[in-house]
């Protein structure tokens, strides 16, 4: 399949409006296809702008000015009839403009607080906040946060047949599974898991790539994993690695060496990954 008609459907792919069919093809083409990748990447970072909430300021000055006008009318004379008459008028209309623009500013933002609830969005800082203190509560408190429910590495597959991942009964380092959750992203599922290893542990979330993910005071940095560029964020000996293909974010949460010991992690929790595959956020 050409890039032409690949290029015609990255938009209908990234709105998931594609036949079962297309997005294989799409998603085949994507893996061996750097420029079509890289277009996928650019509607991405469009779909990012204009899912932002719009901003619309209220002048500090405007109830100042409308006193103003309203309390300097001459209250005597011929006119006091008529002043009489309009102050309340243009009171009223001082009221219903403040207050459209008022509404504008509410509904951008109600509007907005609506995409983040209704789109695929992860709060990952509900996890960093609370690493330093006990990361595996840490990880616990952000499958709560979710309203993560438990299942089983079928299930999970059968929750999210879209999303690419793997959930192997033995992690490379003699990691062992722990449990499997299913979680949802706005509309969008996600899955999770932990395993264990003596005292330590990784967790793992799988979800659809998307534009907005909030690591709150923390910052997300390139790595690389084996082959792969990623991204991660440090919180003390924690890393937070983020690696995406075209159908999955890939997020594993540990304390592995990301030359030496996460490769290997990487690879079994995202068996379908490719060198080619779109990397990052």
């Amino acid at each position: 399949m050409d890039c032409h008609r690949i290029r015609g459907l990255l938009g209908l792919y990234w709105d998931d409006e594609v036949s079962p069919d297309e997005r294989r093809d799409v998603e085949e083409h994507l893996a061996t296809c750097t420029a079509c990748s890289a277009d996928l990447d650019e509607i991405r970072a469009i779909a990012c702008d204009l899912a932002a909430p719009a901003h619309v300021e209220v002048p500090d000055a405007l109830w100042s000015a409308i006193e103003h006008r309203l309390d300097h009318e001459p209250a005597h004379g011929s006119r006091t009839g008529s002043i009489q008459f309009f102050r309340t008028p243009i009171a009223k209309a001082a009221a219903v403009l403040f207050a459209a623009g008022l509404g504008l500013w509410a509904f951008a933002w109600l509007d907005g607080a609506a995409t983040r609830a209704t789109a695929s969005q992860v709060d990952f800082s509900v996890l960093l906040d609370a690493l330093p203190v006990d990361a595996r509560k840490a990880f616990m408190k952000f499958l709560v946060f979710y309203d993560a429910g438990e299942s089983s590495p079928s299930g999970a597959r059968q929750y999210a047949p879209d999303l690419n991942f793997g959930l192997p009964e033995d992690l490379p380092g003699g990691f062992r599974l722990e449990k499997v959750y299913l979680l949802r992203f706005g509309k969008l599922p996600g899955v999770a898991a932990t395993y264990g290893r003596d005292d330590d542990f990784v967790g793992v979330v799988f979800h659809k790539p998307i534009c907005q993910e909030n690591h709150g005071m923390h910052r997300d940095y390139p790595c690389d994993i084996g082959k792969h560029k990623a991204q991660k964020v440090s919180v003390g000996d924690w890393r937070l690695v983020h690696l995406a293909d075209p159908t999955t974010c890939h997020c594993v949460l540990s304390r592995l060496d990301e030359h030496d010991e996460l490769p290997a992690v990487m690879s079994a929790v995202a068996p379908k990954l490719t060198a080619s595959s779109p990397h990052g956020h």
